[in-house]
């Protein structure tokens, strides 16, 4: 018998893991990101700029900040052990100001967790 709609938002399908911080010494807790939270990675990857007249200038702007990206990775993937996210959105600009090696690393852990490796390889490729 197949799944039911109801049966199918029940399941509890993100997974956690602890990883090793070698910059940090030690351990972190990671999870693997909804699909909502993959798609809105591709779209601040993908931010369509915008010319806009200041004066006698022009400036390119953007409807959403399109960096940052690991340490926004970072705000919505690194949780306790029962996987609760210990970082929300006012915390992306803390997380941008720790070891750039550290959170670029746990930024690329949790992309790979989330079976995203390929995805972000192709998005780097059309965007060059």
């Amino acid at each position: 018998m197949a799944l039911s709609k109801s049966d199918i938002l029940k399941i509890k399908d993100i997974e956690t893991k602890e990883i090793s911080v070698p910059v940090w010494g030690d351990t972190v807790f990671i999870k693997q990101l909804t699909r909502g939270q993959q798609d809105e990675y591709t779209r601040r990857h993908f931010a369509t700029p915008k010319m806009s007249q200041r004066g006698t200038r022009q400036e390119m702007t953007s409807d959403i900040e399109i960096f940052g990206h690991d340490a926004w990775i970072c705000a919505q993937g690194i949780c306790d052990e029962n996987g609760a996210r210990m970082f929300d959105e006012k915390d992306i600009d803390a997380l941008a100001q720790k070891n750039g090696e550290a959170i670029g690393f746990i930024a690329l852990s949790i992309i790979e967790f989330s079976g995203m490796a390929e995805d972000v390889q192709v998005l780097d490729e059309v965007k060059n």
